[in-house]
């Protein structure tokens, strides 16, 4: 036990003596049918705390973590666990969103799911200007070296970065990793670092906008489109189209002081001349039609007389002249660098996941991952990237996002995705998810339980790395954010105050508990198969053709070349039987006999309930393969 869980416990024991309002909590989370009250809050967590007691003394020491078989859970904390706790329990001190302190309770139902790492939506401290919602996004990082105040319980007599610790010293004593979204090219439009760095941003003429709310990305003509998208195709940075004379005249030198308004940072430049920070704009492609954000603006790493502006060609798309070490802010540098190595010294945190980590410039890039590794040298690094590319590996990150969030739903899209890791020509590890917070939530576009189903299915394919975001085990149908693959119309009902990644909009815990006990269930029923724990990333895969276009199913062989698992999945809700021709699986010998299975000569006939994953154990000669 660390002195800090020791602390919490003797906080929580003491607080046991005296008077609270009772604690309620999904029945989820204690592994009950129907919500359980606690005497208060502090019993609840001191229940979870004895469970996790238990988990830890029957784990296997001698089960190693290894990213090719780690199983993740992505949240946001402030979203995970929000949960109206019954009436008196925020005067007693405890919040009803989600809190460091609450997602340590809730360990013990992630662990049930079979989940070894936690992936956490960034942390820090959020900011106050152009916020969204009722509490703000995450991604508007007010400063990136101090933790957002209200993931902590007020309750508990520790500081916020206490509560983050003892979160995560709790993960290590039961074998998980902690891995960390970090933002890194952009900040809060009230950024904490304008009043010493004003010089990091960009500045704008208040009086040539009218306002800053009516601040536009610039606009090319369909020639000047054409020409950059073959540019960037070609990997040209060099004489990049530019933004029209008016739109770069926007833009000032640094401000000789600034001051603190109504509106956020004021700048005063020469001749009184009144400057304000613009919302940061969708930098790729250049007519991306969604409007400024209000809350987040980009940082500006290079200092080139020529290009003081906002465009695609000085935040991504980086011009040849401007990427200059004579022109790069040495000290903002210096500053990114060292973020995720602050979180490993203060928080021991095993990973980061880097927000648009593709669009750093390449030298950045390179330097946030050597002094990354060289302050824990197995640290995990993920990317946001919906590309599958060698340019990520050879980066030095572990895996990307890929892009099964947008295509897993699509049987005839995810059957080409199993041919092409069978062919050998996926080059960098995918993250095998139907979901993630920015896209639509899979139970929207799959029948009930469909999406868990499809999510085991993904759980079995070589070089992914499974990833559970968290609610598609409750059939979750309110998406955090709608930030990718939404229509128009799904944008215009999704308000901020609807979407948790702006405003408290807690899970469906209650309505969620069937698909949530069924998929627990199914991953207990796997994690037995002796055949699981030996699959590594050179297994041979093989998708098996179907007599069912709605119906996927494959073959991975171990590199024994003897033993195998069929793997079939049914995302629709009608029921149906299927067969599979055997000469379709290289060296077919046997098939465990299991409920529903049966082997004929020349066919294995499959009874599949409608959202429904099967997984058959299979031998096979090795000289086949």
């Amino acid at each position: 036990m660390t002195p800090l869980l020791r602390k919490l416990i003797d906080i929580l024991e003491e607080q046991e003596q005296a008077s609270w309002h009772e604690y309620s909590v999904p029945g989820l989370w204690v592994g009950d049918h129907t919500t359980v009250t606690f005497p208060s809050g502090a019993s609840y967590i001191l229940h979870q705390l004895r469970r996790i007691d238990a988990l830890r003394r029957s784990r296997d020491v001698e089960d190693v973590w290894e990213l090719h078989k780690a199983s993740a859970y992505n949240a946001m904390v402030r979203h995970v666990t929000s949960y109206n706790h019954g009436v008196g329990t925020e005067q007693d001190g405890w919040r009803s969103t989600g809190t460091f302190i609450k997602l340590l309770g809730l360990l013990p139902y992630v662990r049930g799911l079979g989940i070894d790492t936690l992936v956490l939506l960034p942390i820090t401290e959020i900011g106050v200007i152009g916020r969204k919602g009722e509490l703000g996004s995450p991604y508007a990082i007010k400063h990136p070296f101090r933790l957002d105040q209200r993931l902590a319980e007020p309750c508990i007599d520790m500081s916020v970065e206490d509560q983050a610790r003892v979160l995560i010293e709790t993960c290590h004593l039961l074998g998980m990793k902690v891995v960390l979204e970090t933002v890194l090219r952009t900040a809060s439009i009230d950024s904490d670092l304008v009043s010493s760095h004003p010089e990091w941003f960009y500045w704008v003429d208040e009086s040539g906008i009218g306002s800053i709310d009516t601040f536009r990305p610039p606009t090319f003509s369909d020639a000047e489109l054409k020409t950059i998208r073959s540019m960037v195709d070609k990997g040209i940075y060099i004489d990049l189209p530019v933004p029209s004379e008016p739109y770069q005249a926007l833009f000032d030198h640094m401000p000789l002081r600034v001051e603190k308004d109504e509106r956020g940072w004021k700048g005063i430049g020469a001749r009184g001349r009144v400057l304000r920070i613009p919302g940061a704009f969708a930098d790729w492609p250049p007519d991306d039609q969604q409007p400024a954000w209000s809350d987040v603006t980009y940082l500006r790493l290079h200092d080139h007389p020529s290009f003081r502006y906002m465009a695609y060609n000085t935040i991504r798309m980086f011009e040849r002249d401007l990427d200059q070490p004579t022109y790069r802010q040495a000290s903002l540098w210096n500053t990114i660098s060292g973020i995720i190595p602050h979180y490993i010294r203060m928080f021991d945190i095993d990973g980061a996941m880097i927000d648009m980590g593709h669009a750093l410039p390449e030298d950045l890039r390179a330097r946030i991952v050597a002094e990354s590794r060289s302050s824990k040298s197995n640290f995990i690094l993920f990317e946001e990237n919906f590309h599958l590319e060698e340019a990520s590996l050879k980066t030095g990150y572990d895996a990307v996002i890929g892009y099964l969030p947008f295509d897993a739903f699509d049987p005839t899209k995810l059957a080409s995705f199993v041919k092409r890791i069978a062919n050998g020509s996926i080059p960098i590890r995918y993250f095998g998810t139907p979901e993630s917070h920015n896209t639509p939530r899979v139970a929207t576009r799959l029948p009930a339980r469909a999406g868990s189903a499809l999510w085991l299915f993904l759980r079995f394919l070589p070089k992914g790395f499974c990833f559970l975001h968290a609610g598609l085990e409750l059939d979750e149908q309110q998406p955090v954010n709608t930030g990718l693959g939404f229509t128009d119309e799904e944008i215009a009902v999704s308000s901020p105050e609807k979407l948790a990644l702006f405003s408290d909009v807690p899970l469906s815990w209650t309505l969620g508990r069937t698909t949530s006990e069924w998929l627990r269930e199914k991953i207990m029923k796997f994690a037995v198969l002796h055949v699981v724990r030996d699959l590594h990333d050179d297994d041979h895969l093989y998708l098996v053709e179907t007599d069912d276009h709605e119906v996927v199913a494959f073959v991975r062989v171990l590199r024994d070349g003897r033993r195998g698992l069929l793997v079939v999945v049914n995302i629709t809700d009608t029921a149906r039987t299927i067969r599979l021709p055997v000469n379709g699986i290289p060296g077919f010998v046997f098939a465990s006999r299991i409920d529903g299975v049966t082997v004929r000569q020349g066919e294995i006939m499959i009874d599949l309930a409608g959202a429904d994953v099967v997984v058959v154990p299979t031998l096979h000669r090795a000289t086949s393969v």
